[in-house]
């Protein structure tokens, strides 16, 4: 199982995880049910080389992790998950590769963005629902999504120069997107926190992460008419996610 990061995420938040699929008997679960597990860093995040040319968006990535586990790693077929940017990493992997794998899993929808043009069903109130919601979130907190998807080198001189600008950019977003209630240490220690903003400090990241959000912006994936990921997909919509998209949505891409 190949399982993908989002931003300002990095392959440490995998590692509470990870002992649970590799060694389930030791928590409990079925020996049988175990995984070997794959958590890279996303191209320009944490310990991952750096793009060395434009165009590093999801779908590329996703055909770098199918090099990585079937050529590389000599996997005739795996399993793939992801949230945030790891989601649409990992749907792309659903979709332009799903000879590749088993099944994938979501927690959250991305991308792609399902067909909305003429001929596709009716929008329903609960997906407009999610359309206005969305809308809002984007008004209320997508500052950082704008200026990271149109001018990330500009952002980037500052929290590159500065730690305690690079700490206050990335601990913010686990402050607001996470059911902290408004203290993040219910949800993150001071170790975790400082060990993401450390190995993006120590590599020098923040530019090479952030430029995906440019790259994926102006390599929007959005699907065509009757067109779905034909890989087996499940979701998993937890209580505080900032968007918890309707079963008929998330029906119209997989």
């Amino acid at each position: 199982m190949i399982i993908t990061h989002g931003w300002p995420s990095c392959f440490f938040e995998m590692t509470k995880i990870i002992p649970l699929l590799t060694d389930p008997s030791s928590y409990g679960g079925d020996p049988l049910d175990s995984f070997d597990v794959v958590a890279p860093s996303l191209p320009g995040f944490g310990f991952s080389d750096h793009a060395k040319e434009r165009g590093m968006e999801v779908q590329r990535v996703a055909g770098i992790w199918n090099k990585l586990m079937t050529h590389n790693l000599g996997y005739s077929k795996f399993a793939a998950q992801g949230g945030d940017i790891g989601s649409g990493v990992t749907a792309c992997l659903g979709f332009s590769h799903s000879d590749s794998l088993h099944g994938i899993h979501l927690t959250s929808i991305t991308r792609p963005t399902p067909y909305l043009g003429p001929g596709s069903r009716p929008v329903t109130e609960a997906e407009q629902a999610l359309i206005t919601q969305r809308d809002k979130w984007f008004d209320d907190e997508g500052g950082y999504n704008h200026i990271q998807g149109t001018k990330p080198q500009t952002l980037a001189y500052g929290l590159n120069d500065s730690p305690a600008g690079l700490a206050s950019w990335i601990v913010e977003k686990y402050r607001t997107w996470s059911d902290c209630g408004g203290d993040v240490e219910k949800s993150y220690t001071k170790d975790e926190l400082l060990t993401i903003v450390t190995i993006y400090w120590v590599t020098q990241t923040i530019s090479s992460s952030t430029r995906m959000y440019f790259e994926n912006q102006k390599n929007l994936w959005v699907m065509e008419q009757d067109q779905k990921v034909p890989a087996p997909a499940g979701m998993a919509m937890f209580p505080q996610e900032i968007s918890k998209p309707p079963r008929e949505w998330g029906e119209k891409l997989v």
